[in-house]
Parts: structure tokens; sequence; C-alpha cells
């Protein structure tokens, strides 16, 4: 049995690292001179970030060749030293590199030890049912029932390979989320007048293309490529489509229109609808306050840094 006696929470700056560890993201980045590898890593403790330098002695090409066979999800000993960078504690791997030739053996490791799953899983599906039950037309209620229910992985998968809800069961517990604070916004507004069940429908069913962009692959969910050669909102709208009969046509396309729209300003459609406006807001308001909470829950009183996934300051006060 491989030991680990450090975990992610344990990684600050000046501590030497070797211990075994998730490696959920490989990607080749560019530097002065040649090119390194950056690696999202995780046990289940939480996440972190690993940059992988390697040796003089070794070439772009055979940098190149160690990213390519890095296989996400696996376990990988990961053997360097933490340092703080731009508020950021990062592990940085010299020597080690030789480690990511090839993954530790399944048989040798505690899956206790790795898998990141800090959703409350039965509270998060009977919020997305209490959601849910809100929705009075008949139609609409059964076509977000039946999608959800339908979905290979919507209760598993990450909502995001990295900013936010990016552990198993994020993309539920983001939906809750999303759908709550939409609820909330549309009662708060004065006059607004909204179209509570396809406000509801929007909120629940925004990012339900995301479930069929992630695989499941040793102790972690890998991105498909899918998730950016065609995009969740596409994927998500072709999926509904199958589910149409019952809802009223205006009524379908409303929803349509929200999950197309809900990158707000961003996004290849703009939201033209309070409803849309509302679950666009409620969607980032969701991802943002995710990011904000995790980049500061490692903070001490009076400390500050640059978020990891925020990329902006966050204090504790």
């Amino acid at each position: 049995m491989f030991e680990k006696t450090l975990f992610v929470e344990g990684i600050n700056g000046g501590v030497q690292v070797d211990a075994p560890f998730v490696v959920d993201v490989a990607e080749l980045r560019e530097k002065r001179g040649g090119k390194y590898i950056q690696l999202g890593i995780s046990d289940r403790t939480g996440r972190g970030t690993c940059k992988v330098w390697g040796t003089p002695d070794l070439s772009v090409e055979q940098i190149e060749a160690f990213c390519r066979a890095i296989r996400p999800g696996e376990v990988y000993r990961i053997q360097g030293y933490a340092k703080e960078f731009n508020g950021t504690c990062e592990v940085n791997v010299n020597d080690g590199i030789a480690n990511l030739a090839d993954p530790i053996r399944g048989d040798l490791l505690d899956p206790s030890w790795f898998v990141h799953a800090p959703a409350d899983d039965d509270g998060v599906r009977r919020g997305l049912g209490r959601m849910t039950a809100r929705i009075e037309d008949p139609g609409v209620f059964s076509l977000v029932s039946r999608v959800m229910n339908d979905t290979p992985g919507f209760f598993e998968v990450p909502a995001a390979k990295r900013r936010h809800h990016d552990y198993m069961g994020g993309l539920a517990e983001h939906t809750l989320e999303t759908a709550e604070i939409a609820a909330n916004l549309a009662g708060t507004v004065s006059r607004a007048e909204m179209d509570t069940d396809v406000l509801l429908a929007g909120a629940l069913l925004h990012d339900i293309g995301k479930a069929s962009c992630f695989c499941r692959r040793g102790f972690s969910f890998v991105a498909l490529p899918d998730y950016t050669l065609v995009g969740h909102t596409a994927i998500g709208a072709a999926a509904l489509m199958k589910y149409s009969a019952g809802v009223e046509p205006a009524r379908f396309a409303h929803i349509l229109h929200i999950v197309m729209s809900h990158h707000g300003p961003h996004g290849e459609v703009q939201p033209r609808t309070p409803e849309a406006w509302a679950v666009h807001f409620a969607d980032n308001a969701s991802a943002t306050l995710r990011s904000v909470c995790d980049d500061a829950s490692a903070l001490k009183p009076g400390e500050e840094r640059q978020g990891a996934r925020t990329r902006q300051p966050v204090y504790r006060f």
C-alpha cells in the first residue's frame, strides 16, 4: 500500500511535497525559452495547482511528451516543493517529473484518500425536488423532472473544469443554488410579473448539457472534447428538444432561450426577457460566490491573497 501523509489542505509555502494526488488536468504552458506543464491536483481535502518545470537537460519535445502521457483522473506521485506565487500556493516539480511517466496502480491506494465531494448529495437531491415541485404547469413540471432524472451523470459530474463547483456532485449543487437565487430575485423585484414556471425550468435546466461533457476516469471526472468544441449550452438545448411534447410551444421556446442565453452579455445568445436575465444573474452569483468562498476558506483573519479561482484579491476580516 502506498502511503499518503500529506493532503492538499496541508500544503503551504516551504513544505516539501512527496505524496500521491489525483491529476485532474494537465496543460502545456509557455514560458520564456521553453514550456512547462500545469497540473490541477486534488484529494479528499480539496484542489491545488502544480507546475512541472522539469530539469535543464530536458528538451521542449520531452516536456511535451510527458504532458501527453499524463492521464487525467489517475493518481501520480507528486514530488517537489510548495511556494507562494502571486498570493497562491503552488507545488513546483523539477526532478520529480520522472514520476509522471506512469500513474500509481490503483491496488496500492486507499480510495478514501482521493474523492473530493463536499456537496451534500442527499440534501441537494431533496432541494432540487422541492424547487421542481414549485412548478405548477404539468407539462413544464414533467419536462424538468424527466430531463433531470433521465440525464446520466447529472447528479455526479462537476459543474466546471476549474473555477467553481469543480468536484463530484458540483453540477447538481450549482443547479440548486441557481434555481433558489433566481426564484428569490423574481420575488424581490417589484412588479416584475415573471413567469415563475419558466424561470424555474430555465434555472434547473440551464447547465443540463454539462452532464454530457464529463466522463468518470479513475478518481475524478475528465472533460470531454465536446465541452469546448460544441459547448454545453448547445448540447443542453439539443437534449431538451427530445422532451418538448406536452409543453406549450411559447413556453418551451422561452425555456430554450434561457438555456441558450444564461451566459449573459458574454454568450452567443444574449438574454432578452426578465426571466432569462434573472437566471443569468443567479448562475453568475452561484459561480462567483463559490469561487470567492473557496479562495477565502484557507485565509487567516487579516490575510489577503490572489485567489486561484477568482484570479482576484480575496481578504478575510
